[in-house]
């Protein structure tokens, strides 16, 4: 997967992180707290001050492509709002799970305003992804949408409203979450 993302982005708009293998994948993004110097890393371990996405990896072999500025502009040159990368096995296939994650890292307390926004941003890297052919048009992938301040992982319900879930799969083809913890189960696999 990473060779069609390259192929089609370029290398010089994308960050890979290959070969993630740890436990337990902690994903912050940086960009707001660095004024932009530096944007989605990921981490083995917990950070003392920063609250992060947790991802639960059952020692599968994870590569992750992080979008840098300008990745996506159109002919106009013109940039849509997207999100932060995608996270998928390093020797995925079409039946192996892709994940697109959104960070919010915002105040816990503006959440909401985010809501809108974070659920774009995704709808447009998928149908991205699938215009350009990196995956096919009836591949169902993952995404989920991230607050890391927000401590509790209970805003799924006020993210996402009752039928939305539903909606997503059927009209996009994405499972969409909302959490700060996600429990890879398998290679086909994620809660």
């Amino acid at each position: 997967m990473k060779n069609k993302i390259v192929s089609v982005f370029g290398n010089d708009n994308l960050e890979h992180r290959e070969s993630i293998t740890y436990p337990q994948i902690h994903v912050v993004d940086l960009t707001r707290r660095t004024n932009g110097t530096e944007g989605t890393t990921i981490y083995s371990s917990p950070l003392s001050n920063i609250a992060t996405l947790l991802i639960e990896n059952p020692h599968l072999d994870i590569t992750a492509t992080f979008f840098k500025p300008q990745c996506f502009q159109n002919e106009k040159r013109k940039e849509p709002k997207n999100c932060e990368g995608v996270f998928y096995l390093s020797n995925s296939t079409n039946e192996t799970w892709v994940l697109f994650l959104e960070i919010k890292d915002c105040e816990a307390g503006n959440i909401a305003n985010y809501f809108a926004e974070a659920k774009e941003q995704i709808i447009t890297v998928v149908k991205i992804f699938r215009d350009k052919k990196i995956i096919s048009d009836n591949k169902r992938v993952y995404a989920n949408i991230s607050f890391p301040r927000r401590n509790k992982t209970d805003f799924y319900t006020q993210l996402i409203k009752p039928g939305e879930a539903k909606r997503f799969l059927d009209s996009y083809k994405i499972f969409i979450r909302g959490t700060n913890n996600l429990k890879i189960k398998n290679n086909k696999t994620i809660y």
